[in-house]
Formats: structure tokens, C-alpha cells, sequence
């Protein structure tokens, strides 16, 4: 980082910023000024694992971290708890679930962007959630909400302060992960033209965790990230969630499309195995089901988006 670089982000920190961590909390981890290559939508956590042996009996999924801890961890113990089959879920991101449901070590693969223009394309997929992604502050910041295109301006790098957009005169410290680089991630096609051109000011970090521990920590901090994992947070009262356009970030505004900040969570397949995936797509459509998906997602109604294998057409859709 030049000189300039680092002046900016201690400003924009208000003085608790890295050069205030060098001295006494040690560095933000997995926070950097710049990209760095690495596999599509890696996972956040160190739980990302290749599947290459497994009972004929047991349903497994690998895929896109969100929908891993959005839901489905909970719905496999709910599954295997009401009907005693299992459902084992892998880690790892949305390459990882492409790859190994081409290999044929799992069943279900998870992506969190569109599959087209994907390793996926070609595959059949179904589209089961819609994850909200959530505009992250300080809970000290006095703006409740953003425009679209003030959201754009910030992300961008052509507005910088907070009076810019109704805050304190300070500056903005954007925080980003640029996941899916390769794809088209929706709120960086929405903001960016899916480009990769975010503020040169911002803070580029790791993992969805990093990016909430860094906005909730420092004063003038924002983000975009799946509410999967901010709801902790702004339960505890660590980070406020800003409207946009001003529509909440809730599941009916985004069951009506005026909530804008979505992505699909789409399952892939390769081959259907009635014996293994029939009962679980019941369960999953099943009212238990539905209950799990809408704790922190927003579950799609069967037939609603996708390009299924025929046995699940004809059975559910």
C-alpha cells in the first residue's frame, strides 16, 4: 500500500483504523487493498471438502456457502430427525459443488449466482431460494437508507463521505468481497455492470465473515452481504441493516421484486436418483421444510425458476 493509500483508510477508520490496530488489537485478517486470484465463491469457513465415497441410501450436497449455513445444515438434521434418512452437507462454494457433482460425488451442487454462464450450463437446476443480500453500516451512522443509485455511486468510488448521502462528514470505508469473479454475481452485475470496478478506496476481505466483523467494528463502515450473515450481528445490536430506495430488506419485498439487492440459490443436478432425491424434494416443499428455508432465506415455490430433470417435473411441478 503507498503512502496515500494508507493515510486514506486511517481517516476513513476515524483513528481506529490500521494504524491504530498495528499498535493495539493487531490487524483485521483477511483484509487486503487489492484482489487476489482464488477459486470462484470459495467457502468461508475451512469445512470445504471434496466427496468421493458415501452409501447409496445417503443424499449428499456441496455447494455455495450461503445456502450451506442459510439452510440446509438445518434442514438435514430436521430431515434425518422426522424421517431417519440422511442428508450429509459438504462445505466449499458453488466450484466446488459444480465439480463435484460432475464427478459424481454428490447429488446436489448449490450456486448462488445465475447458472448461465457457468460450469454448470447445461446441467438440469432448480432454483430453491432467493437470498437477500443486506446494505451494512455502524450502528452510528444517523442514514437509515440509500438510494439504488447513491448505493451505486458509493461502490463505485464516486461518492466517497457520508454527507454525500445524509451521514456524518466522514469518510466512507467500504468494505467488499468480490466472490464469483468469473460468474455473473448478481449485486455486482446490479451496482457494477458486473464489472469489477469497486471504489479503489475500498477494502477488499476474504470471507462474508471478515467483511460484517469489519463493518460492525469501525465507525463509517459499509458492505453489501448476504443476510445469512448479518442477522447475528444486527440482533446484538452491531450493525444496522439501511432500506434501499426505501423497501426493507424483508422476505415480502422480496417475494414482490421491489426489494432489489437478491440473488437466486440455485441446485444443480446431473442424474436423478429417485431412491435418495424423491423424499427429500417432498420434505424440502413440505410446509416443515418451507419453515426451515424461510428462517433466513426466501424459498421459491416448485416450477417457479429453473430447467429440472423430468422426474422432478412430473412429480412436483
Amino acid at each position: 500500500m503507498n503512502r496515500r493509500g494508507f493515510l486514506y483508510l486511517t481517516a476513513a477508520f476515524g483513528g481506529l483504523g490500521l494504524a491504530g490496530l498495528a499498535v493495539g488489537e493487531g490487524p483485521v485478517r483477511g483484509v487486503s487493498t487489492g484482489r487476489r486470484p482464488g477459486r470462484c465463491c470459495h467457502s468461508d469457513r475451512d469445512d470445504s471438502m471434496a466427496v468421493t465415497r458415501r452409501s447409496s441410501d445417503n443424499l449428499a450436497y456441496q455447494g455455495t456457502h450461503i445456502l450451506t449455513h442459510g439452510a440446509f445444515r438445518s434442514l438435514a438434521s430436521r430431515y434425518e430427525s422426522d424421517t431417519g434418512k440422511r442428508f450429509t452437507v459438504y462445505g466449499g462454494g458453488c466450484d466446488d459443488g459444480i465439480t463435484s457433482v460432475n464427478a459424481g460425488g454428490v447429488d446436489l451442487g448449490g450456486l448462488c449466482c445465475p447458472v448461465e454462464r457457468t460450469r454448470a450450463e447445461g446441467l438440469p437446476w432448480v432454483q430453491v431460494a432467493w437470498d437477500i443480500k443486506v446494505v451494512i453500516a455502524h450502528t452510528s451512522q444517523p442514514v437509515d437508507g440509500l438510494a439504488l443509485d447513491a448505493l451505486r455511486d458509493v461502490v463505485s468510488g464516486r461518492a466517497t463521505r457520508w454527507s454525500a448521502v445524509g451521514g456524518d462528514d466522514r469518510p466512507i470505508a467500504l468494505v467488499y468481497r468480490d466472490h464469483c469473479p468469473d460468474y455473473i454475481e448478481p449485486v455486482r452485475d446490479l451496482l457494477l455492470g458486473n464489472r469489477q470496478d469497486w471504489s479503489p478506496r475500498a477494502l477488499a476481505v476474504d470471507t462474508d465473515e471478515m467483511l460484517v466483523d469489519t463493518v460492525a467494528r469501525f465507525q463509517g463502515a459499509l458492505g453489501v452481504v448476504s443476510w445469512v450473515f448479518a442477522r447475528d450481528r444486527v440482533a446484538a445490536g452491531e450493525l444496522k441493516v439501511l432500506a434501499v430506495d426505501g423497501v426493507a430488506p424483508d422476505s415480502a419485498e422480496v417475494a414482490t421484486g421491489r426489494y432489489p439487492l437478491v440473488g437466486p440459490l440455485n441446485l444443480v443436478f446431473k442424474h436423478w436418483h429417485a431412491h435418495r432425491m424423491a423424499g427429500f424434494f417432498e420434505y424440502l416443499y413440505s410446509p416443515a421444510g418451507q419453515s426451515v428455508m424461510s428462517e433466513l432465506l426466501v424459498p421459491v415455490p416448485p416450477g417457479t425458476a429453473g430447467d429440472p430433470p423430468p422426474e422432478l417435473l412430473s412429480r412436483f411441478i
